[in-house]
């Protein structure tokens, strides 16, 4: 749930404005029906008295309500509290769902990632012992986010294949996260020439070394495709649009992961011939396809294959790869 582009335009004191930005951090956002209640006071007395512990996690916490400025204002000195935001058109409320049928405000609570995802909710609020249970929630995300992504994890480049179909919605989503990849001055290299004809697919299919056996039940393959012009020109005459087509091609890989997916990339084929299968210009590299299916059978894989598919993953330890300040072998 993306909520930050509503955030910024509903509350820009939240996002902006004067160079103040809660981008990076945690954001706790609190609404409560109405200042200087009962309820409502120990609520945000709650939340205050647990400030430091909030804040050590990163966290902002702010509370919302449909009272003017000037009501806020005397809330907060009233009872020494922090940051409160004045809704009167109930506008970020109604954003977030903390409106009720009869146009009251439902008291809820909503913990926000450093991303502008919205990770936790709570709505039909408790008062009693609610900021302590927003901040235990808070400790087990941050500890949680500090570890390496689950689909980082997870993504295995998987050769036992089946022939169900993947559908074009589904390629379009792969394609859509590898289009999200960053790339320099925004210049976007990458061209994905996507395959799910059966006659193309054969003809593709038909390149690839004995290795490559196992692409065989795969009803998608994605070429990816670029030229030097796409992306930065450097003095040093790098090859930098392979850089950003590859970030485009992990991006669709561990969106595939998430999805069920496998996205396996080889570059074990015939360059030359799927070029001219595929009509790719003569001035574009044909950088790398990667096989697109769903999983299937281990045991229909090589001797070989099937150790490795269904084997611990192995990687060089990270000294072999991590180098500081000075490059040292």
């Amino acid at each position: 749930m993306q909520l930050f582009h509503q955030v910024t335009e509903f509350a820009p004191a939240l996002y902006g404005g004067k160079g103040k930005s809660y981008v990076g951090r945690y954001l706790v956002l609190y609404f409560y029906p109405k200042a200087n209640t009962p309820g409502c006071t120990r609520e945000a007395e709650g939340f205050t008295n647990l400030l430091p512990e909030f804040e050590g996690l990163d966290a902002t916490v702010v509370g919302v309500s449909p009272d003017r400025p000037e009501a806020q204002a005397k809330f907060v000195q009233a009872k020494s509290l922090k940051t409160m935001l004045s809704d009167p058109n109930k506008v970020l409320a109604r954003a977030f769902g903390a409106v009720k049928e009869n146009d009251g405000i439902l008291r809820s609570t909503f913990l926000i990632d450093r991303t502008g995802i919205v990770r936790a909710q709570w709505k039909k609020v408790k008062v009693d012992g609610h900021a302590q249970d927003v901040l235990e929630t808070l400790r087990t995300l941050y500890d949680s986010d500090r570890r390496i992504n689950p689909l980082i994890a997870a993504r295995r480049a998987r050769r036992a294949l089946s022939d169900a179909p993947v559908s074009r919605e589904e390629i379009e989503t792969l394609i859509e996260a590898a289009h999200l990849a960053p790339s320099c001055f925004n210049n976007q290299p990458w061209r994905f020439v996507t395959i799910d004809d059966d006659e193309t697919l054969a003809a593709v299919k038909e390149t690839m070394p004995k290795g490559n056996y196992w692409t065989a039940p795969a009803s998608a393959i994605i070429a990816v495709a670029s030229k030097p012009d796409l992306n930065c020109q450097l003095s040093d005459k790098r090859d930098y649009y392979l850089f950003g087509c590859g970030m485009a091609v992990s991006n669709l890989m561990i969106q595939a992961t998430g999805m069920g997916l496998v996205a396996h990339p080889i570059a074990g084929f015939k360059p030359v011939v799927v070029k001219k299968i595929l009509e790719i210009p003569d001035d574009y590299v044909l950088i790398a396809l990667v096989v697109i299916a769903r999983s299937g059978d281990p045991g229909k894989l090589s001797e070989k294959h099937r150790e490795e598919e269904l084997g611990v993953r192995e990687r060089r330890p990270l000294t072999d790869v991590l180098i500081w300040n000075r490059f040292k072998l």
